[in-house]
């Protein structure tokens, strides 16, 4: 980043079809680099300022750069959210392709949610820094939660996530198992995001996409899977504007 640029208040994280984007229409400054942190290099950091008044947005692509170069089990969490903590940004929003758990959901359908169940197993979901302090507290915060709300009328407010190991997909009695316990939507990449961001003290929230139905969950529904690039175009400029809401000075209520 130059040195004559103004520091970014938010990274956006891009999930499904974000490694097809076209950022042209988002005003991107010079080409972007990946960041060497502790744990590894970060996916290339570009920044956006589609309102010159506005700082700088980050961005990032979860998944790779020009294609779907890691799944989900296979990404290195920390050194993403180490890079967000090296770029100083106070918050995080998220873009995430998800399934359909709860009855009633639909292919298209975005939500904000409230609330993550962690079922995966095998990630390191702490930096193990004993300057740092254990995630705690609400997944998501409500702040950035409030701004994306605010930037789409279009999306569910409330919703329980969980995320799954992966890279396979669930199996009919998993699915059933977590819309027992709750979770209305399932993916594979939230975890442990969402928990490295509060041990940096990086407030998070996330925008879900609904791709396809969970296993098992269409009932008589025909099949459907939405992975292409309306995913990214619809989630990254909601994203933005609640980027633009976010940095506009906080005013309390009386």
């Amino acid at each position: 980043m130059s040195a004559s640029l103004a520091p970014p208040h938010t990274l956006i994280i891009g999930g499904t079809a974000a490694y097809g984007l076209e950022l042209a229409p988002y005003q991107p400054l010079p080409a972007g680099d990946p960041l060497e942190t502790p744990y590894g290099l970060s996916p290339p950091i570009h920044f956006l300022q589609p309102d010159p008044a506005r700082p700088p947005v980050a961005f990032c692509s979860r998944h790779g750069r020009h294609s779907l170069q890691h799944s989900a089990a296979f990404l290195n969490h920390r050194a993403i959210i180490w890079a967000a903590k090296m770029l100083g940004v106070s918050t995080i929003l998220s873009w995430n392709g998800v399934g359909a758990i709860a009855p009633g959901l639909e292919v298209g359908e975005l939500i904000v949610p409230h609330d993550l169940i962690d079922f995966s197993r095998s990630r390191i979901s702490t930096f193990d820094n004993k300057d740092l302090i254990a995630a705690t507290g609400p997944a998501f915060h409500p702040q950035p939660r409030a701004a994306i709300l605010a930037a789409t009328a279009a999306a569910h407010r409330q919703g329980v996530y969980v995320c799954t190991e992966g890279p396979r997909l669930e199996t009919v009695s998993e699915i059933q198992l977590y819309h027992r316990a709750g979770a209305d939507i399932v993916g594979m990449t939230l975890s442990p995001e969402v928990f490295l961001a509060q041990e940096v003290a990086i407030a998070y929230a996330s925008l879900c996409y609904i791709t396809n139905y969970a296993t098992g969950r269409a009932g008589e529904r025909p099949p459907r899977r939405q992975f292409g690039p309306t995913v990214a175009h619809t989630c990254l400029p909601i994203l933005l504007q609640a980027a633009t809401i976010l940095s506009k000075p906080f005013v309390s209520q009386p």
